[in-house]
């Protein structure tokens, strides 16, 4: 099966909404980028968890993935939906979210994080990794999957890599566009 790679910091038309700040009740910002569980610490009411429309984006329009720079998979619930009913998603979370418009009020509570657990080792040794002094992996220029590690996995991976942008199935891709369409 073929994968490729999703990039969450594009957005395609200035219109749709771009996530900036990602607050928790409690003034925390949420992590759930490294295929940890995170609904144990998830707030009991989960719309008090707010993600704030970037103030450097003024698109209001609401896009089946709400871009942002932190790799997070921000998905309509629909396709959240359908995703698992059609798909092979493994072991993941989906936690709802409030999110606030540029003027402070609820643009929206249709959206979850879809977090995919655990992380895979799918990518192959590169001189294109961007290496601390240390030796340390903070980056990589190419990414470079082996077919041999992609057999088996579920639709949507999360590699272990430093540089882990998640990791989506032709499936999802096929399935997704036909949704749209």
């Amino acid at each position: 099966m073929k994968y490729q790679r999703l990039v969450t910091v594009v957005t395609t038309d200035p219109d749709y909404c771009f996530a900036g700040r990602i607050e928790d009740a409690d003034g925390c910002e949420l992590k759930c980028t490294d295929g940890r569980p995170v609904a144990h610490e998830y707030p009991r009411d989960p719309f008090s968890v707010k993600v704030n429309l970037d103030r450097d984006f003024r698109g209001v329009k609401l896009p089946s993935l709400i871009g942002n720079t932190r790799s997070l998979l921000m998905l309509h619930r629909e396709v959240v939906d359908l995703f698992e009913k059609e798909l092979d998603l493994g072991e993941h979370e989906r936690l709802p979210f409030s999110l606030v418009n540029h003027k402070g009020r609820t643009h929206s509570k249709d959206y979850v994080f879809l977090n995919p657990l655990g992380a895979v080792d799918i990518a192959a040794a590169s001189s294109d990794f961007l290496r601390y002094p240390s030796g340390g992996i903070y980056g990589c220029k190419a990414w470079v999957l082996v077919a041999a590690k992609l057999k088996g996995l579920p639709d949507i991976v999360r590699p272990n890599e430093r540089c882990r942008p998640t990791t989506w199935s032709a499936s999802v891709c096929s399935r997704w566009l036909q949704s749209t369409s």
